[in-house]
């Protein structure tokens, strides 16, 4: 936290950010007179912004100009002076409804989630399909495809789909496949791919073979391993006069393709209870560093857990972010809560 500031310097950069945030031009001292009816001199709101100035929360671009926030006043903002919006009733009943429509997918409420965020906040959103830390077996189906040949199909608890190819050692008809499968289905429904690799109760090599790659299917999908998350908003990201050097864009792009994506989202950032706030330079990435980065993680009762992303310019609205994303993260959370626990 920066040092302390004046009542006066407070009120003033809140205002300067504010401005700024709306107009996106360098903000003089008659311009903050005048809007907010401040009871001193533009001579004297000078001198205030020089001291801020000074003290580096604020910066004049070149000579002649307004001031513009640096990383270190937007810091201060947020931590000392930002009052947190409230998402109205109206908008809330209407993102209920979106998702009251929506089939009752994992991917497909990430997806939705990912839309929203970057259609009301104009930025680019982020938001990861829930998995499980520790994915485990709800059941697992086992189809005949040729004699020598079937297909595995395993549903985590999370609704996750993993199908698998199987080449067997003889022929096996449907009605026996169905019968390993039941038989599995009662020794391993609801363990990890640990747990099923350290089930010693199977006595036929066809049941052990056909566990063995259950476990190795429910490993891919492990942390690190799996979904990057759905990527909506990149258009108007790219729209903000923040972008308009080239150079800008396309180290962004870079970023944010789909391979690179859990990079622009450091892994300490953002806890299941709270939001978190990257501010330009203060992320590890070059690319990401005229951008903020804010994100938090959801939860749901079974260990299911995602995140929700913004990326947008350092001038952002804040106080209207924060509450969107701590919305649809309690949102996401709530649905989990309902429908898969």
């Amino acid at each position: 936290m920066p040092n302390k500031l004046t009542d006066r310097r407070q009120k003033l950069l809140r205002f300067i950010i504010d401005e700024y945030v709306t107009t996106a031009q360098p903000v003089g001292s008659s311009a903050l007179v005048e809007k907010y009816g401040l009871p001193v001199s533009p001579a004297t709101i000078r001198n205030e912004m020089a001291a801020l100035e000074d003290e580096g929360y604020i910066a004049q671009p070149h000579t002649s100009a307004g001031r513009v926030p640096t990383d270190l006043g937007y810091r201060y903002y947020v931590e000392a002076l930002m009052r947190e919006d409230r998402v109205p009733d109206d908008l809330k009943q209407m993102i209920r409804h979106q998702f009251h429509q929506a089939a009752r997918e994992l991917e497909e409420w990430a997806r939705l989630s990912a839309a929203i965020l970057a259609g009301r906040l104009q930025n680019a959103a982020i938001v990861t399909t829930p998995r499980s830390p520790e994915p485990r077996l709800r059941w697992l189906e086992i189809v005949s495809v040729h004699d020598y040949l079937a297909l595995l199909v395993v549903v985590l608890e999370e609704a996750r789909v993993l199908q698998q190819t199987l080449a067997l050692d003889r022929p096996f008809s449907q009605e026996e496949l169905t019968g390993i499968a039941r038989k599995l289905n009662d020794l391993l429904a609801g363990k990890s791919a640990a747990q099923i690799r350290e089930q010693r109760l199977l006595a036929a090599a066809v049941e052990n073979s056909i566990a063995g790659a259950t476990a190795g299917l429910i490993e891919s999908t492990e942390e690190g391993v799996g979904d990057p998350g759905f990527l909506e908003g990149l258009r108007e990201l790219l729209r903000q006069p923040e972008f308009t050097q080239g150079e800008r864009i396309l180290g962004l792009m870079e970023l944010l393709e789909e391979r690179n994506l859990p990079r622009a989202i450091p892994a300490s950032a953002g806890t299941a209870a709270d939001v978190s706030i990257i501010i330009g330079k203060e992320h590890p990435i070059d690319a990401m560093q005229f951008c903020s980065v804010i994100t938090t993680r959801y939860t749901g009762p079974t260990g299911l857990r995602g995140s929700l992303t913004v990326v947008g310019p350092t001038r952002m609205d804040y106080p209207r972010t924060v509450s969107m994303v701590r919305y649809m993260s309690a949102l996401m959370e709530e649905l989990l809560g309902v429908y898969f626990t």
